[in-house]
């Protein structure tokens, strides 16, 4: 049964996420939002040159009625539209159909569209912490070097063989034991300035992302900072070193990767710039890279406390 009109939502939606799963995703939202008195405006997005359009459109319309904006879609749909929501200041919700839903399994959020949906009418608004790298909110994890290009050999995979976790792995482990040139980078934080040769820089936001990595550094979000993991040069051995530790789920014991909690970080680079992976998605940004914890940056929909335990 259809309840009267009480509240507004905007629906970004990527109806071409993970494995197809949402391709009715827009009927079904407006489907449910019905049952809970909303009223759903979906914006369509099957055209990318318009998709940065579309968002700032469902935004500013959030701002003016009050409504809460969803992303649906990929990390990569998801960090885009989380990004617009807290910079417009508005209540996010998010509905996973990706292939890892990082973001959304970290939060609580289920990966069952339908359950996801209900949630996004229901849940309740809390405050969470996202990442920002050179003016760019991620919510994931922000990379450069030898990870940010497994990601880019990553996408040429998944165009070819499907958007399947195993292609995935497997793209992500040929890539990470092909030949790779090392950076040579300054980092400044509050405590030091390091001058290194580094083969991938990551920065991570994501307690379960960071102990599906074995790493113990996922202590970090629960102080409210990021979590920096520097990988040494290494040769195709040591490489298969770490990505054995990394199965075995012993990273920390791997003294070829430098970890450390940090808040604030620069990274300064000698080349002018430089490729940079968000949540999945390539940026061409300039150095230096300035990389901050934001503590509360967006409002999103969510579980009530007891629910999400």
């Amino acid at each position: 049964m259809e309840k009267p009109v009480t509240r507004q939502a905007h629906l970004i939606a990527n109806t071409k996420s993970g494995k197809g799963d949402g391709a009715n995703l827009p009927e079904l939202a407006k489907h449910i939002a019905r049952q809970h008195g909303v009223e759903l405006t979906h914006y369509p997005t099957e055209d990318p040159a318009a998709f940065e359009k579309q968002i700032d459109a469902a935004a500013s319309a959030a701002q003016k009625d009050g409504g809460i904006l969803i992303g649906a879609g990929g990390d990569g749909t998801i960090r885009a539209v989380a990004e617009k929501a807290a910079e417009s200041k508005v209540p996010f919700a998010a509905v996973p159909c990706g292939t890892f839903n990082f973001f959304a399994r970290n939060h609580k959020v289920p990966e069952e569209i339908e359950k996801a949906l209900e949630l996004a009418f229901t849940g309740q608004p809390r405050e969470v912490g996202l990442g920002k790298i050179s003016g760019h909110y991620f919510l994931i994890n922000a990379s450069l070097g030898l990870y940010a290009k497994s990601i880019r050999d990553r996408e040429k995979s998944t165009k070819r063989f499907g958007r399947d976790r195993l292609v995935v792995i497997l793209s992500t482990i040929l890539s990470l034991l092909g030949l790779h040139r090392r950076l040579r980078v300054e980092l400044v934080t509050k405590e030091r300035t390091q001058q290194l040769q580094t083969m991938s820089i990551f920065i991570g936001n994501n307690t379960l992302q960071l102990r599906d990595l074995a790493l113990d550094v996922a202590k970090c979000m629960k102080s409210g900072l990021l979590a920096a993991v520097i990988l040494k040069p290494v040769g195709r051995l040591e490489m298969l070193r770490i990505l054995w530790r990394g199965i075995a789920k012993t990273l920390e014991k791997e003294e070829r990767l430098e970890t450390f909690c940090v808040d604030t970080l620069t990274v300064h680079l000698p080349q002018p710039s430089i490729s940079v992976a968000l949540d999945g998605e390539m940026f061409q940004m300039s150095s230096p890279l300035r990389i901050q914890s934001i503590p509360k940056a967006l409002t999103m929909i969510l579980p009530a406390p007891s629910a999400a335990q």
